[in-house]
């Protein structure tokens, strides 16, 4: 009996095996993201106008260059961040008010549509917000502003007060459904799903301020980002890597550091 000769038709049934898993595994994984690509994109194209998460950001600078230095590249994990959030939020309706996009002129507190915007000329947009709002929700006589957010806990870590950048975006939030639909509402909601507990729920509830101090703060906002100089760099979360994998998570950093004014969080010298 020839052995060499089993052995050889064995070996390269092997290799063709091999060779077939890979391409099968390869094709699922490229169909799936571009079934997650599909997915983002089904909320429409992104108005080019300032949004409200260029102005909760923990560091302006960020916002401020990405402005300057568009640079997004999409990747794996950002692809894969990105479609866990957009399946939570479009698939997780608390009210019929939901997911409901608001623009509103930082000049004279006038609403639009998105629609009325989509038609204005660039240089017509320079002084409008746009945010796109979770749920509104009516409990009793109370109008509540409700966004979700992930986060993992783990370690036994849970939240237990509202981020401050979250508690702003909700207070922008009611500025711009005040002047888009007339309702005020003062109370926000910020459910808290623990990705490392199976989406474990925590909502903290409290008042938002006043939309007349929240105008204030917006044009100021405002007035930092369209400035000839650049706001200070806040060291931060997006940029100090203490987090497990020691990442960062900034694209902006040796912008920065090149910069220079950054402020250092007194939390993070410690962590040094």
């Amino acid at each position: 009996m020839n052995y060499n000769f089993i052995f050889q038709i064995s070996y390269d049934r092997i290799v063709v095996e091999d060779s077939l898993k890979q391409r099968v595994g390869s094709y699922v994984v490229d169909s799936f993201h571009d079934a997650q690509d599909r997915a983002m994109q089904g909320g429409g194209k992104r108005l080019k106008t300032w949004h409200v998460s260029d102005f909760v950001s923990p560091c302006l600078r960020k916002s401020y260059y990405q402005r300057l230095y568009p640079q997004y590249e999409m990747d794996d994990q950002k692809r894969a961040v990105l479609y866990f959030g957009t399946i939570v939020h479009e698939h997780s309706k608390l009210s019929h008010f939901h997911e409901v996009t608001m623009c509103y002129d930082m000049r004279n507190g006038k609403s639009y549509t998105p629609q009325e915007v989509g038609a204005l000329p660039d240089e017509d947009r320079s002084h409008i917000i746009t945010g796109t709002l979770d749920d509104l929700c009516k409990v009793g006589d109370d109008y509540v502003l409700v966004d979700k957010k992930t986060y993992n806990g783990g370690f036994g870590f849970k939240k237990t007060k509202p981020d401050e950048s979250y508690k702003l975006q909700l207070e922008i939030y009611r500025v711009l459904l005040k002047a888009s639909y007339g309702i005020d509402a003062k109370i926000g909601c910020l459910l808290y799903l623990d990705k490392s507990k199976d989406l474990s729920e925590t909502p903290i509830v409290f008042e938002l301020n006043e939309t007349k101090e929240t105008e204030k703060v917006i044009k100021d906002i405002y007035k930092q980002l369209t400035s000839a100089d650049v706001p200070p760099g806040n060291v931060c979360w997006l940029c100090n890597g203490n987090n497990r994998a020691g990442k960062v998570y900034c694209e902006y950093e040796d912008e920065c550091k090149r910069e220079g004014g950054r402020i250092v969080d007194k939390v993070d010298l410690k962590k040094k």
